[in-house]
């Protein structure tokens, strides 16, 4: 059967890219747009001359299906003064707006419409009460449907789920904090903060120089306050090494009317992102998770929730096992009344393979999905052997892990960490995940499932059906 042909979806995979090798890779896995993100910016923050590149590439490449480019202008919109004091002070709500459309048209222009007149320019609008988003994403919108060429362009709102007793269960762990030190995630406090820490533990060999990548400290005697200020990671002025980690930007503060006493999203707060987007004439919208959560181990799926097969709960990294914060039911809620209002949906939060081959199948009017940790690799140099690290910052892109996360008709295989096969009681969930996801695609007349153990580096063995 020709599934391409037979099936009724159009469901895409987004895959995010920093440069054309990466861009080819995603193409060759099965993604159907191709976003431009830095993933040394924890903002994924990327220069037009990149986004350049990364269209260039997928213009030049041989693809069977139509690709769709899109960019983000960042998840922070907010503007600030500082006064003579030095304390930062909100700009007008105008300028907001204004410089959001502004970075809009540039990310717009960089992409072009050689690859695909209909780009994606995605606007994180985290931490706005809800009627400055309106205001941020409307004026998106109007100004990129003005501009002649630009006229085609969707726009995309970027809301992040969360859940803060994990985040504040976790976020004073060492392996979290070390992280977030090294993205530069973190704030100067007062020693006597309880949530203070101080940061020059954390310092060697784990900061590092934002152009050359090399580490600032490689020896405790190079970390000292003054040390610290010269080399730019505290502000000048500050009187010690203690830092804080930032904070998840609160539901009930900025969706008040819907999130009052609400410590994790609920249906009320989707919904009211869903309504800001579909008023402000936005064409979708995507649910993803802070870095803060993910780095903290926490993602977007809770595959524990009735109807999926629970892989979250078999895995840990750094001592913390893996826990999601929307269920099965939250997700089919999500995209349904994203669709009632008109929207396209998007689901990403650090969406794995095991997740997202599941979803494909559960929830089947899904519009799309997002991915870059999931369908990245450990970089691996063939001409001396040489590894680097295994980090959020320095992984590269792979076409075997990229389809892993692709719906089936696109190619979408089921690939799950070699770790796995080490954990007890595995063995018996992972035959329930494929009989799940096998099932469902023959319901649905989608492709067979193949499935796969991965290594670190994207190496695939076929789990042989047993």
């Amino acid at each position: 059967m020709s599934s391409l042909v037979r099936v009724a979806h159009n469901r895409k995979l987004l895959v995010s890219v920093f440069n054309a090798q990466e861009a080819r890779e995603a193409v060759l896995g099965g993604g159907r747009i191709i976003d431009s993100e830095d993933p040394k910016s924890a903002l994924g923050n990327i220069s037009p001359r990149n986004i350049m590149d990364i269209s260039d590439a997928v213009l030049d490449f041989q693809r069977g299906l139509d690709v769709q480019l899109s960019t983000n202008i960042g998840e922070d919109q907010l503007l600030f003064r500082r006064s003579q004091a030095g304390q930062a002070i909100e700009k007008s709500r105008y300028e907001i707006a204004g410089k959001a459309a502004q970075a809009a048209i540039g990310v717009a222009l960089s992409m072009g419409t050689r690859v695909h007149p209909v780009s994606f320019v995605k606007v994180g609008v985290d931490g706005m009460e809800v009627e400055k988003v309106a205001e941020v994403l409307q004026e998106v919108v109007l100004t990129l449907r003005r501009t002649e060429q630009l006229s085609h362009a969707q726009v995309m709102s970027v809301l992040f789920a969360q859940d803060l007793d994990l985040w504040n269960e976790r976020k004073r762990t060492d392996a979290v904090r070390r992280v977030l030190v090294e993205l530069r995630e973190f704030n100067p406090s007062s020693a006597d903060d309880p949530d203070s820490f101080d940061i020059a533990p954390y310092a060697i060999g784990t900061l590092r120089d934002q152009r050359t990548g090399e580490p600032l400290f490689t020896d405790p005697g190079q970390v000292s306050l003054a040390s610290l200020i010269h080399r730019g990671v505290l502000p000048p002025g500050s009187d010690g090494t203690h830092v804080r980690t930032n904070e998840l930007f609160e539901h009930r503060r900025y969706f008040p009317r819907v999130a009052a006493g609400a410590n994790r999203t609920t249906r009320s707060v989707i919904k009211a992102m869903v309504d800001v987007t579909a008023e402000s004439g936005a064409n979708a919208i995507m649910i993803d998770t802070s870095i803060l959560s993910k780095v903290s181990n926490v993602c977007l799926v809770d595959t524990a929730s009735e109807g999926m097969v629970d892989i979250n709960g078999l895995l840990e990294r750094d001592g913390l096992e893996q826990r999601g914060i929307l269920g099965l039911e939250d997700l089919r809620f999500f995209v349904d009344y994203c669709h009632y209002r008109g929207l396209a949906a998007n689901v990403a939060g650090s969406i794995e393979s095991y997740q997202a081959q599941q979803l494909w199948i559960l929830i089947p009017q899904l519009d799309q999905a997002s991915t870059r940790g999931s369908a990245s690799a450990v970089d691996h140099d063939p001409s001396n052997q040489r590894s680097y690290a295994d980090t959020r910052q320095h992984r590269v892109i792979r076409r075997t892990l990229v389809r892993g996360l692709a719906p089936p008709e696109h190619g979408g295989v089921l690939n799950l960490p070699e770790s796995l096969r080490e954990v007890d009681g595995a063995a018996a969930r992972v035959r329930e995940l494929m009989a799940l996801v096998r099932e469902g695609r023959r319901a649905l007349g989608l492709p067979e499932l193949e499935a796969f153990w991965v290594d670190r580096y994207g190496t695939q063995t076929r789990i042989e059906r047993g």
